[in-house]
């Protein structure tokens, strides 16, 4: 047998018991809780009246006159009852002058269910629905109708009685100021992880954001060094076998390097748990000579001056300068080909680390070199990775035909810097 949800058994009874059309459906579907939520007491609280004024089964009436004269105020104290989330203090309000104004007109009884536990509720939700300071109006006035209560019905005026009624209001309103601040605390907490869970997926979407443009500088910086080594090797190969082999070796070495970085940037992308194997260490500016090695075995004289210091700079900085070098020497190598190149690493005194990449101009090409596509994102990418850490980078040509790449980085990233 399978249990229905509770969503479920709504639709059901709103179908078959209470059939409405659309519009009304989609009311009743929003509003319903709070309409049985606003009903259900006032109801409750009714229908204890009504069979305590008739049977007298849970209290005695209040009073010389017969308990039937509290039906007609009890039963428009439980009306007003039912507005006691959007008015409380009026409804306060409301339910003491239907306790006072009867008797002072004619003898009328006082009845708990239907008259006194709906003041109770009214000041709960006073307490509950509203500022302290209106709040505390609500339990002023039921303290001046507390002591004004036994002057009207001599029943009340026992020590005991007296100390049970001022017992519940004040508990009344303490009730309704404790849940009041445990429905702000929640909303606290519900607040507060809605803000962790939004600021934790904007993280996430930084992080694969800048694992992608990894992805980008690796691949083409991979594939650009693969195809010119593969055309070398090929040109070399009917000459000079050992030429080719090395090339090979060189292509080897490298697919190897880069397939170790592709897997430790694509572990991230794949495990987004807290426990996922740790990857491996971003290349920083300290491996910029270990890589404008490999060019120069690539036929790429480059020039790199290189200041010490950087390497007291915080590592995202270092990345990304890194990664522009990285582009700069990737675009030389696809675009002029084997051409004087001086790579410039430095930290100025004013706080910013400043890159260049400067190459002469183009040679003229030979018919056999390999050609190498490009699409178009990289140093559009790069402009983007720099200007987040809160640098700029730009790029153009010279006046002989070159070609300049220069980046400034402040030496913490923004939002990391330190006092």
């Amino acid at each position: 047998m399978r249990v229905r949800p509770p969503t479920e058994v709504r639709n059901v009874l709103t179908a078959y018991l209470w059939p409405m059309d659309g519009d009304h459906r989609r009311w009743w579907a929003r509003h319903w809780e709070t309409v049985v939520y606003d009903l259900t007491p006032p109801v409750v609280l009714l229908a204890l009246g009504l069979l305590d004024v008739y049977t007298g089964i849970f209290s005695v009436a209040v009073g010389y006159a017969p308990p039937v004269t509290a039906v007609v105020p009890g039963a428009l104290a439980c009306v007003a009852l039912v507005f006691r989330r959007r008015y409380p203090l009026i409804v306060l309000l409301t339910i003491l002058a239907l306790v006072f104004v009867p008797p002072l007109l004619n003898p009328t009884s006082l009845t708990y269910w239907d008259e006194f536990a709906v003041w109770l509720g009214a000041l709960y939700s006073c307490a509950r629905h509203r500022p302290l300071r209106w709040a505390l109006v609500g339990l002023a006035l039921s303290a001046v109708a507390m002591v004004a209560l036994p002057w009207e019905f001599a029943e009340l005026r026992d020590p005991g009685a007296i100390g049970t009624n001022a017992f519940l209001v004040v508990a009344a309103f303490l009730l309704g100021r404790l849940t009041r601040s445990w429905a702000a605390y929640r909303r606290r907490v519900e607040r507060a992880s809605a803000e962790r869970a939004v600021a934790e997926e904007r993280a996430r979407l930084r992080e694969r954001t800048r694992i992608a443009r990894d992805l980008h500088d690796v691949i083409s910086h991979t594939i650009t060094v693969i195809v010119v080594q593969a055309g070398g090797a090929r040109l070399a190969g009917a000459r000079d076998p050992d030429v080719a082999l090395d090339a090979l070796q060189r292509i080897e070495r490298l697919g190897q390097d880069s397939l170790a970085e592709l897997r430790s940037l694509l572990a991230v992308l794949g495990d987004e748990s807290a426990d996922a194997a740790p990857t491996a260490p971003p290349p920083l500016l300290a491996d910029v000579p270990a890589m404008c090695e490999q060019m120069r075995s690539l036929g790429l004289p480059v020039q790199l001056h290189l200041d010490e210091s950087v390497e007291q700079i915080s590592d995202g900085v270092q990345l990304v300068g890194y990664r522009v070098v990285q582009e700069g020497l990737t675009n030389v190598l696809k675009h002029a080909g084997a051409v004087e190149t001086d790579v410039s690493i430095r930290r100025g005194p004013e706080g910013m680390l400043h890159i260049e990449v400067d190459s002469a101009p183009a040679g003229a090409p030979a018919s056999a070199s390999p050609s190498v596509p490009s699409g178009g994102r990289g140093l559009s990418g790069m402009r983007e990775r720099v200007a987040a850490m809160g640098g700029t980078l730009a790029a153009a040509s010279r006046p002989d035909g070159g070609f300049v790449i220069s980046a400034s980085l402040p030496v913490a990233p923004v939002g990391e810097r330190t006092t």
